[in-house]
């Protein structure tokens, strides 16, 4: 999936399934191919309804059976299953602490990639890892930095890198001294060099073999000629061998190391997600040096680009320092929205109502992105939710945490 607005929600959506919880087996997770006979399925859930008249519990059966039958009247919605199959998620919710508060919850998903399989499944919490799995970025670059003092093995997923292994070398420095004592010590060294690639190759190989169907590639750098030798000695597994795209000369090692190898190697990572978002917030710093008038950023500002339609595409951080909340007095019905850093919760302490004078009031917090991507979908925006640990995520956050690239100059106030 790409960095889009959906992406972010359907990771929220995950999330917010995760964290629902029954006070006991009443939440069930259903998982429909695409192929699959809807009235088929509804057969099935028949089956398990009758099933479910044998629970002991009066409670626990009846949320069960509830939830059952509130998924087949869903499921009457749809002549067929979708292209992706269908994903389905139906419960008793707990609303309070006391027993009977529950409130059955459904969720219908079409998902971004194919069901697998068929499953029912009726447990405390919802089953929520094909979708998980569906939610991950699918391409992968394993990165190799190394000199003979060691090397880091990283692996770059979307926008971010992981270290997952480093090697240490206990290669010692080059013998000064001449004679037969200089060349045993340079055979010794040798046997060390070629020692600490065995280990190096080796370790690679646990930490990569088992990405081997998502890897895109793999990059090999480092300072000297150490990473030539470690490729051209063949000490990776022939698998990971035959995915090497560059070997590349650095300045640095370790974890710096792999930070310039990622900025070296852009013309081979430009279809991942970090290059992608690099791209989007590069273009908004190039146009506010060139054209200003062709760029907005803050949240007011960004509205207002979005309501008169001229926003072309919108950049904000996955965790944007602000917040948005709507602030309306209970006693006259006055409502107002203000934009508040996440960090200053106590700064509505004082509001008074400028219509009535009251003081008592009750808040809403909006959701920044969701709010955006509605706004997004109403205007023909695209929106982009870029990730806070890189480089451009804070120069995005200098910002603001949202900016965006106009169609046309908007007219001042």
């Amino acid at each position: 999936m790409s960095l889009t607005y959906e992406r972010y929600e359907f990771k929220k959506l995950i999330k917010e399934l995760k964290g629902k919880r029954g006070r006991g087996t009443e939440l069930i997770s259903l998982y429909i191919p695409p192929g699959r006979n809807v009235y088929d399925v509804i057969k099935y859930l028949r089956d398990e309804y009758d099933q479910a008249s044998n629970i002991k519990d009066k409670l626990t059966r009846k949320n069960v059976q509830s939830a059952i039958e509130s998924i087949i009247q869903r499921l009457k919605l749809y002549r067929k299953v979708p292209e992706h199959g269908l994903v389905v998620f139906c419960g008793a919710i707990p609303q309070g602490k006391d027993r009977g508060t529950e409130k059955i919850e459904i969720y219908v998903i079409e998902p971004p990639e194919p069901v697998r399989s068929f499953q029912y499944i009726c447990d405390h919490e919802f089953y929520v890892e094909p979708l998980e799995e569906m939610a991950k970025e699918k391409k992968a670059y394993g990165l190799i930095v190394m000199d003979r003092g060691g090397g880091v093995i990283a692996v770059l997923r979307g926008p971010n890198y992981k270290i997952v292994d480093w090697v240490t070398s206990d290669i010692p420095p080059k013998h000064s001294a001449g004679g037969q004592s200089q060349r045993r010590f340079e055979r010794i060294r040798e046997e060390r060099v070629h020692d600490f690639f065995k280990r190096l190759g080796k370790r690679a190989n646990e930490a990569l073999l088992p990405l081997e169907d998502e890897l895109e590639g793999i990059i090999i750098g480092g300072p000297g000629d150490a990473r030539e030798k470690f490729e051209e000695g063949n000490f990776l597994d022939y698998r990971l061998q035959k995915k090497i795209i560059a070997n590349i000369p650095l300045s640095y090692t370790e974890e710096q190391g792999v930070r310039e190898l990622v900025m070296k190697a852009e013309d081979l990572l430009k279809e991942s997600s970090l290059y992608k978002e690099k791209a989007l917030v590069e273009e908004v710093f190039r146009l506010l040096a060139k054209e200003p008038g062709k760029v907005a950023y803050g949240i007011s500002e960004v509205e207002r680009a979005l309501e008169a339609g001229a926003a072309e595409k919108v950049l904000v951080l996955e965790d944007i320092p602000v917040k948005k909340v709507k602030i309306r007095c209970p006693q006259c019905g006055y409502e107002e929205q203000r934009i508040i850093r996440k960090d200053r919760e106590a700064s509505l302490s004082g509001w008074q109502c400028p219509n009535c004078g009251g003081t008592v009031y009750e808040v809403e917090e909006v959701d920044i992105i969701e709010h955006l991507g509605e706004m997004g979908k109403q205007s023909g925006a695209e929106i982009y939710v870029i990730s806070s640990g890189t480089e451009w995520g804070m120069q995005l956050k200098a910002l603001g945490g949202v900016a965006a690239v106009l169609r046309y100059e908007l007219r001042e106030y």
